[in-house]
């Protein structure tokens, strides 16, 4: 389930658009100003943000340079009632993917953000990157990197571990398998040592380890990655 966050402060129009955009299967979080934007993105990552241009704190095209002026590489669809020609340049060449004037339905801002994030993603595999909630694994390299491009450090085992569930996402593995590839040994030690590797992993990417949204449990089962998950 992809996670959108949407920056608006007609409360009708917020309530419409949530409402319609987690029926088709968003999660969907709203604000309504530049302030309350900025504390939700300083513990939450978005797959796509629809930002209205008329905050009451602070005009829209500011906050979408100050957005991308700190690396947020995350697509940002401009809804506004402000459609003239020098507003839609001025929305693009600040870094916006799309720009949708208001009034518009909501069945085209579906497909909007249908459209982008397929391609996001798809840019992403082609780039030999997969996104883990607000993490990153470089596949090339063989790295996890934090938001801001840092490296997070893996043990051996938990790159193995990590690895083989992404690049097979969203298969989900028995803890036996796991153990088959990635050697970790054999007898009721390995078993405890997998589920120790996945709460260790679940601390370098979940946003909030104690829900994890990445890496899942089958009850009965094993693990599986969530692939693109933004939480």
């Amino acid at each position: 389930m992809h996670s959108l966050l949407l920056i608006e402060d007609d409360e009708q129009l917020a309530e419409v658009t949530c409402a319609y955009l987690e029926l088709t299967g968003f999660k969907v979080d709203v604000v309504n100003s530049a302030k309350t934007c900025w504390d939700v993105l300083q513990t939450k990552s978005y797959a796509l943000m629809i930002l209205d241009l008329g905050l009451p704190d602070e005009d829209g095209l500011v906050l979408l340079r100050k957005l991308k002026s700190n690396n947020i590489s995350t697509p940002i669809i401009i809804s506004s009632g402000r459609g003239s020609d020098e507003d839609r340049i001025a929305g693009l060449e600040f870094g916006a993917s799309d720009y949708l004037a208001k009034p518009y339905t909501v069945k085209e801002l579906l497909l909007r953000i249908n459209l982008l994030i397929d391609a996001t993603s798809m840019q992403a595999i082609t780039k030999g990157l997969m996104y883990l909630a607000d993490k990153k694994l470089d596949i090339d390299n063989q790295m996890l990197l934090a938001h801001s491009g840092e490296e997070i450090e893996l043990t051996y085992h938990e790159q193995a571990v990590l690895f083989l569930l992404a690049k097979n996402a969203p298969r989900t593995y028995s803890r036996e398998e796991i153990i088959d590839a990635t050697r970790l040994g054999e007898g009721p030690e390995s078993i405890r040592a997998v589920d120790t590797i996945i709460c260790r992993l679940r601390k370098k990417i979940e946003i909030n380890p104690r829900k994890p949204q990445v890496i899942k449990t089958k009850v009965g089962v094993g693990y599986k990655i969530i692939v693109n998950a933004r939480i």
